[in-house]
């Protein structure tokens, strides 16, 4: 990372969470009072290429290093079975994914992966999202064969992960595949739109997503089934969505924008009251925001940035913004860090390197700084440590109409 980014950065490591600045660049729908046709100042903006949510890891590179554990052992043969529930830490490494807790025991060999995808667990922790939809179920949960389905955005439904929501390859529809095997949903809100982003709602009851719509974007929410789609966000001048997340209290969304000048910012909405939208984080231009991952305790939230460019990688910088403020994970790793995945409320994986398609990967407390290494040379990482229970409910002044739980 070049000298005025590391300064930048510096810069905006100091924010509070109380930060709440006016928003620029992107709107929200105004307020009955307000006569303002945007609803918010404006600054235009160019779009943010960045890495798609369905898979925001490196693929693994052909001269991927051996794994080795902390302890220096290397992986034993695959001897598939069911994970403890203590074996939140897992990873894709020599053609399998493994658990293990974050002690560094009980090492698992779960199954075989030719193509991890996103490697996305449910919201349960007992089947695992791959490439081509297919689900790997572990400790009871579910499978689902691979598709020839093209999928360029996906989420798992809420709260047990009985579907999930996709955009297909051209983006302008979003369906349902269920794993009971029942046939595929079409659960299109909008039409003649084209969809680059969904999160599903903590309560399963809705979901929302990011659109372009006659050459501009905006966020919506929609019933679990895309019935009565209500407008939360829209730019006025080009700025762009990427990534996003209910935080666990169900009343605030969590959204990446991409500003015009080549800033990025992470706000925070409320879904109850979408006339603004504070701006958790904001960055240097050049800058883009790949993930957002909300975190399991409310108004906590974990991200990577890097340059906009989506083949850098060189540079990533995992963050985190807690009670305390904001902070920079494994600043001192000598090398890019990636988010893995919240483990705990209070620690978060970060995998350091990447760029030759391998992983260092280790387990960050959040409030403290300190890190434990925990297995080096992986293909990818996730946590999968379930939800938090009970699920925050949708709130009851957000205007939709559903069917139940998914």
């Amino acid at each position: 990372m070049n000298g005025s980014i590391l300064a930048a950065l510096a810069t905006v490591m100091v924010i509070a969470s109380s930060c709440a600045p006016t928003l620029s660049g992107t709107s929200s729908p105004p307020a009955p009072s307000t006569n303002h046709p945007s609803g918010g100042a404006a600054r235009s903006a160019t779009p943010s290429p960045g890495a798609t949510a369905a898979d925001p890891t490196i693929s693994p590179g052909p001269s991927s290093p051996a794994t080795t554990l902390a302890s220096g052992a290397v992986l034993p043969a695959c001897a598939p079975k069911a994970p403890s529930r203590s074996a939140t830490v897992t990873f894709v490494a020599e053609g399998h994914a493994w658990a293990m807790s974050p002690a560094g025991t009980g090492l698992t060999c779960l199954f075989d992966v030719e193509d991890a995808g996103p490697f996305a667990w449910g919201p349960l922790g007992d089947r695992a999202l791959l490439s081509g939809l297919e689900v790997k179920g572990v400790a009871g949960g579910p499978s689902l064969a691979a598709s020839n389905q093209a999928v360029t955005t996906v989420t798992w439904s809420r709260p047990t992960g009985k579907t999930m929501v996709f955009a297909t390859g051209d983006g302008t529809r979003l369906e349902k595949v269920h794993l009971d095997g029942a046939a595929i949903e079409n659960v299109t809100p909008l039409p003649s739109s084209t969809y680059l982003r969904v999160a599903y709602h903590p309560s399963g009851e809705a979901f929302a997503y990011a659109v372009e719509r006659a050459g501009a974007q905006s966020i919506w929410i929609s019933s679990n089934i895309g019935a009565k789609p209500t407008q939360l966000v829209f730019s006025i001048e080009g700025t762009t969505f990427g990534a996003m997340g209910f935080d666990v209290d169900g009343t605030h969304l969590l959204y990446a924008a991409q500003h015009a000048d080549g800033h990025p910012e992470l706000h925070n909405i409320d879904v109850t009251e979408p006339s603004r939208a504070p701006v958790v984080w904001e960055g240097p231009v050049g800058r883009t925001i790949l993930d957002v991952m909300p975190g399991m305790q409310a108004g906590m939230v974990a991200w990577t940035t890097s340059t906009k460019s989506t083949s850098s990688c060189a540079d990533r910088v995992a963050m985190v913004k807690t009670a305390a403020g904001i902070i920079v994970l494994l600043p001192g790793a000598g090398g890019p860090t990636q988010l893995m995945g919240w483990r705990s409320p209070t620690e978060v994986l970060v995998g350091v390197g990447g760029c030759d398609g391998s992983y260092d990967l280790s387990a960050v407390d959040v409030a403290t700084g300190s890190s434990v290494p925990l297995v080096s040379g992986v293909a990818t990482a996730a946590a999968r440590a379930p939800v938090p229970t009970p699920p925050a409910a949708l709130p009851k002044n957000v205007v939709i109409g559903g069917s139940g739980f998914s």
